[in-house]
């Protein structure tokens, strides 16, 4: 019998994570989360609580916690370049009692943009090394998670040794998503480029327009 719940906690706006989500994150004898995630859901007086962002501490506070009800709190939804997986890697399915799914980023950058998110490759630097970028503009539609190391900034700048602006592109980078300082930002020029102001968190989506 699983002991694990892995809740999706939307991209960060307390407005974004699901009704359900929240429900079921309060009704587990232990919660884990970040500052924000559990702000966000209001934990029950009685639960058990760490507020965590570290990997590795988070797979030691489930293995302590074994046996007993434990929810973690993942960004976004859990389906996508999540830590859901590397859960489900150290622990097994059979550990894991429900997944829980939410909003992503990503439908929250192509809503923002008026655009269908369908058929978009996705390209992940969170956490990542900066690998394999040739690869990012022979696909027509593509959205990069980025994070602070390997920001929006710099991605564009060493996509532009690729060929970023030889064909005809809608590139947006979209900032700090569903929270109060959220922002999405044209780039039609090396200009813009040059002018974007990094944040935390960040999503490029690249968009080819055919000939």
């Amino acid at each position: 019998m699983g002991w694990i719940v892995v809740v999706s906690g939307g991209p960060g706006g307390r407005d974004y994570i699901t009704e359900i989500a929240r429900r079921k994150a309060r009704a587990a004898e232990v919660l884990i989360g970040s500052r924000m995630q559990l702000q966000s859901i209001g934990p029950l007086e009685g639960q058990t609580v760490h507020e965590e962002t570290s990997i590795e501490r988070i797979m030691e506070l489930i293995e302590l916690h074994r046996g007993r009800e434990t929810a973690v709190v993942v960004t976004g939804d859990a389906g996508i370049y999540s830590l859901s997986q590397k859960i489900i890697d150290r622990f097994g399915k059979d550990a894991v009692k429900e997944i829980v799914p939410g909003v992503s980023s990503l439908q929250v950058a192509f809503a923002r943009i008026k655009e269908p998110w369908l058929n978009v490759r996705v390209f992940s630097f969170h956490g990542r090394p900066l690998e394999g970028l040739e690869e990012i503009l022979k696909h027509e539609r593509v959205a990069i998670l980025c994070d602070r190391e390997h920001n929006s900034k710099l991605i564009l700048e060493k996509l532009l040794a690729c060929g970023l602006f030889d064909h005809q592109r809608d590139i947006y980078v979209c900032q700090e998503l569903t929270l109060p300082e959220e922002r999405v930002i044209k780039i039609d020029s090396k200009e813009d480029l040059e002018r974007i102001e990094v944040k935390g968190k960040e999503i490029v989506v690249i968009l080819r327009i055919k000939d």
